[in-house]
């Protein structure tokens, strides 16, 4: 009966280093298929940067085209529907995050700020001036990615029309091209 349990024992250890030596290569096999998808998950993720941005740049500009506006000093009559001018910050976009220097004017004076490190260029490309008509092209607003160095850049871009009411209409999507570079 004593030579049955030692049997048992050895069938036991053998089965379990089939088991391991035959999980190794299927270790390799998940990896190779997960982690690619995983840095392609990583890159998805840091694009919602742009997106994010882009909608806060189109909301601060909502609210400055709506506002009166002053001549210098608060001399002159209020004007409504002004647009500011062209402005770009002053980063290169690149696969690791940069810090901003100061923004631009154009970026001040909508009251959009960035804080934390960015991995995007980020510009607006504005019509400048007041008084604007309905569905007159105001705003683009776009940023500039090189998530994975290479050099070659995405864009995205969220544009913005006078309406009818004095407001400023975004563009229902983001225009995307190359987007994960």
């Amino acid at each position: 009966m004593n030579e049955k349990k030692k049997s048992g024992g050895k069938t036991a250890l053998i089965v379990v280093v089939v088991l391991v030596v035959l999980s190794v290569p299927c270790c390799g096999g998940i990896a190779a298929i997960a982690i690619p998808s995983f840095i392609g998950y990583l890159t998805r993720a840091k694009t919602e940067e742009a997106r994010t941005n882009l909608t806060s740049m189109f909301i601060a500009a909502s609210a400055y085209y709506a506002e009166e506006q002053w001549g210098a000093g608060g001399a002159g009559a209020a004007q409504t529907n002004c647009a500011v001018g062209t402005a770009r910050t002053d980063n290169v976009p690149s696969a690791a995050k940069t810090m901003l220097g100061p923004m631009p004017e154009a970026f001040e004076a909508i009251g959009f700020s960035l804080y934390d490190p960015v991995y995007y260029q980020y510009e607006i490309v504005g019509a400048g001036g007041c008084g604007h008509q309905t569905g007159e092209a105001i705003y683009s607003f776009r940023a500039y990615g090189d998530l994975d160095g290479d050099g070659v850049t995405s864009l995205y871009e969220l544009t913005a029309t006078a309406g009818p009411a004095g407001e400023l209409v975004r563009s229902p999507i983001i225009r995307t091209e190359q987007e994960l570079e």
